[in-house]
């Protein structure tokens, strides 16, 4: 259900903004339509010819709209696909051993006696570096902890 969300939720920006479009322009069609109605009475030719161009006018800047706020639905998809590629670039790439974080050491200050217990910690399926439990990503590759 979650795999590939990323691609899932641009595809759902393409249909919601197609749907806005096509509503928009239905609509105006409709305020078009009545406006015609109106443009065979004396009496109403000035309203009629005003919903002609009222309508033209929604259909227009409805499907902009849409168009528009589909933007925002389209780049969190892609944000999504781009956090997702980099975590997989990184978890399967990642054997460069230049890099190494400092470790902590034991016992800084001497033969005085620590305040509180050393985290637990766990170690990455990725590059086999010490990391604390509290880490959601490993410091030296960037892999994702379990």
């Amino acid at each position: 259900m979650f795999s590939n969300i990323g691609n899932k939720i641009r595809v759902l920006a393409k249909v919601i903004c197609i749907i806005g479009m096509v509503l928009a322009g239905i609509v105006g069609l409709i305020i078009m339509i009545s406006g015609f109605a109106m443009l065979g009475n004396r009496y109403t030719t000035g309203a009629g010819v005003g919903l002609i161009i009222g309508g033209l006018v929604y259909a227009a800047i409805g499907a902009l709209f849409s168009w528009i706020g589909s933007f925002v639905l389209y780049g969190y998809g892609q944000l999504i696909l781009s956090t997702q590629n980099l975590e997989k670039q990184f978890c399967e790439t990642s054997t460069d051993s230049t890099f190494t974080p400092m470790q902590p050491d034991a016992n800084v200050f001497g033969n005085v006696a620590p305040v509180h217990q050393a985290p637990a910690t766990v170690e990455c399926p990725n590059c086999h570096y010490i990391n604390s439990t509290d880490s959601k990503f490993c410091v030296k590759c960037g892999c994702t902890l379990k």
